[in-house]
């Protein structure tokens, strides 16, 4: 389309929200004349209408095409009347659609003449929120870390972590604590051996961390460990104040980086941490599934 076809300036302003009649009128003049043509359409030609129906045909319009416009129906309705695109007797019983039209709409009319506007607005709109979206996941993309070889040897580490809970008949998960290039905790599953439910890789290997560096507080430490964290880990791990959590497998069933809630990325808790998810995740999936297919045997 051209750019000053009405069809494509409506289409532009139809994404809009908010938009002011005032300001336009003082403003944009050609966006202006295309909103007013447009909400005119929606009276038929040559059809007479009382109060209410005008009424109930702007609020209509207002709901679908012209929902971008921050007015309702009487004040849009002042307005087609103030233009002299919409023409009433001395008490207001009666509305027609101005034939001719003012010269300065008649050439819009002319170029919105024959559209379904609703439709068209609805197109446009959804075009627009998945233009939006595809923008959101690219800047997401270009935000997400991605791994480094050392993210992949301290992955191992932990691997080795699991592999040895698993030999123990524990769940099979592995998680080290790692500080300026250096493993400064270590911990594996140990739930059944120890009859504590939280004793989990995560937990053991921050307490291990906490007591080699002398602080509750790990700034600066990344945790890494074979399953995502469940939502007690990912709490210590924001009150210890890990800077970074890599994980392997995704738990979709109590995952809390993401799978079932993301308590790293909520805004109304007073940390967050850094997620880098998928790191080696075959390996770590396949400890899990191959223990739990030997316990079902």
């Amino acid at each position: 389309m051209k750019p000053d076809d009405p069809l494509a300036a409506f289409r532009r302003l139809c994404v809009r929200r908010g938009i002011a009649l005032g300001g336009l009128a003082s403003g944009r003049q050609d966006d202006f004349r295309t909103v007013l043509a447009a909400a005119t359409l929606a009276l038929a030609e040559g059809d007479a209408y009382d109060e209410r129906a005008v009424n109930e045909r702007l609020h209509a319009w207002l709901a679908g095409p012209g929902a971008m416009l921050d007015v309702d129906h009487v004040e849009l309705r002042r307005w087609l009347v103030d233009t002299r695109l919409l023409e009433r007797d001395g008490f207001g019983r009666r509305y027609v659609r101005a034939v001719p039209p003012p010269a300065e709409f008649a050439p819009v009319l002319q170029g919105l003449a024959g559209c379904d506007l609703a439709l068209f607005a609805q197109e446009a709109r959804e075009a627009e929120q998945r233009a939006r979206e595809e923008r959101r996941s690219a800047w997401q993309a270009q935000r997400a870390p991605q791994p480094t070889a050392d993210d992949e040897r301290w992955m191992d580490e932990a691997i080795a972590l699991a592999r040895a809970a698993a030999a123990r008949g524990e769940v099979p998960v592995g998680a080290v604590v790692v500080r300026d290039g250096a493993v400064v905790g270590r911990g594996g599953n140990a739930p059944i051996a120890a009859n504590d439910p939280t004793a989990h890789a995560e937990i053991a290997a921050m307490r291990e961390a906490a007591a080699a560096l002398a602080n509750y507080r790990l700034a600066g430490c990344s945790l890494y460990v074979t399953l995502e964290p469940c939502a007690m880990c990912a709490g210590a791990m924001l009150h210890a104040r890990i800077a970074r959590v890599v994980y392997g497998a995704a738990d979709p069933k109590t995952g809390a980086a993401g799978s079932v809630i993301d308590l790293f990325a909520d805004e109304r808790l007073n940390h967050h941490a850094v997620v880098l998810r998928g790191v080696r995740s075959r390996e770590c999936g396949a400890l899990l599934s191959d223990f739990f297919a030997a316990r079902r045997a």
